[in-house]
């Protein structure tokens, strides 16, 4: 079995990291430059977060310069987010310049969103993306899951999931993380292949696939033996 976390801010020292996992930094523009350098296995997605919105001109030419990098393989998290942060008025515009840049560079894209599904929406059908968009903590209730399989979207769960959506999202449009939750990826992988009635292996099975076909240059990390590991321990 392979383990990937596509989204994730809990940074490890690199001596300390487990080897049987594949994560997605996610990293502010101004901290890529000293992760890439202290970080050498993973790879990175950076954006500009919704609620950091506000006066980001400065912040997003920089993005501009660094996103071509390799190792930056999504551009995000971005989205929209009606509880906290500045109006839409000031997050929409900066929105679309993320996915303007996804489109652009064809890197998918990492979203947050709160209670702004109906904007999501909106944005999506006027930009017309050919890039995947990735929701990243899904949790919604399975009457909005359905909406947003409808329109395209992918999505990326964790530590709190709603079982009942589970049983609605295709196989081939899901994908784990630990966000910052406490909850190892390993631990979201089971909860989420039992929601599913799922064997682990098979369902980490079909993580990968969509992990590879989606972020390809996304490197594996060493296959996890179950049995190995309990025979070294």
């Amino acid at each position: 079995m392979e383990f990937y976390d596509v989204h994730t801010h809990q940074i490890f020292l690199e001596e300390n990291d487990d080897p049987y996992h594949s994560c997605i930094f996610d990293v502010y523009p101004l901290e890529f430059e000293v992760a890439k350098e202290s970080y050498n296995r993973h790879a990175f997605s950076c954006g500009i977060h919704p609620w950091y919105s506000e006066d980001s001109d400065t912040q997003m030419a920089y993005l501009n310069e660094i996103a071509p990098n390799a190792r930056i393989i999504a551009i995000g998290e971005t989205g929209l987010d009606r509880l906290k942060g500045p109006s839409f008025e000031i997050q929409i515009p900066v929105f679309k310049k993320h996915i303007e840049l996804s489109e652009r560079l064809g890197k998918p894209v990492i979203i947050h969103c709160v209670k702004a599904w109906e904007e999501l929406i909106r944005v999506k059908r006027e930009m017309r993306p050919t890039q995947p968009w990735i929701i990243h903590g899904y949790r919604g209730k399975p009457e909005l899951t359905e909406q947003l399989i409808r329109e395209g979207f992918l999505f990326s769960v964790g530590d709190q999931i709603n079982v009942d959506s589970m049983q609605v999202i295709p196989p081939d449009a899901l994908f784990c993380e630990t966000d910052e939750d406490e909850m190892s990826i390993r631990d979201v992988y089971q909860q989420a292949a039992h929601s599913l009635n799922m064997d682990l292996e098979v369902f980490a099975s079909q993580i990968t696939e969509n992990v590879r076909r989606v972020f390809p240059t996304l490197e594996p990390p060493r296959p996890y033996d179950r049995d190995q590991e309990e025979e070294s321990d």
